[in-house]
């Protein structure tokens, strides 16, 4: 099985001591069989001088590492056909040493995640037709 984006189930909040409401639609993107999940997205606020992000979690092999990526060039048009996403710079992994796992393995995992996220970790509705590159 792959990552695919999905809602949240109750049952997954408990099990994983996630930081969601229970029925509030919260989304990640999964790999059930793998047990490995990503949540997280596009974050920071530019009138308050804030770079704007994308602030992860990533569950990988029983460990949950924070992270954030510098973002690069993305399409500003939904209806452009691909749409094209830009991961750049992955700017800091938290805790730096990954809870013991290789970085090219952790780095391999997360940028498969990023692939099913796509732009926003839903059902990228609007942008099926995509294209997600990375700088790291």
């Amino acid at each position: 099985m792959a990552f695919v984006n999905e809602v949240v189930s109750d049952a997954d909040i408990d099990a994983y001591g996630l930081p969601f409401e229970k029925g509030k639609g919260h989304w990640w993107t999964r790999d059930k069989e793998r047990d490995l999940y990503l949540w997280g997205g596009r974050g920071g606020n530019p009138l308050w001088d804030e770079e704007i992000q994308g602030r992860f979690h990533l569950f990988i092999s029983g460990s949950s590492l924070r992270l954030a990526i510098s973002l690069g060039r993305w399409s500003h048009n939904w209806h452009v056909k691909p749409y094209h996403i830009v991961w750049d710079q992955l700017l800091w992994i938290d805790p730096p040493d990954m809870g013991g796992l290789e970085r090219k393995h952790v780095i391999s995992v997360l940028k498969e995640a990023l692939l099913a996220y796509g732009r926003d970790g839903w059902e990228n509705i609007n942008t099926p037709d995509r294209v997600v590159t990375f700088g790291f």
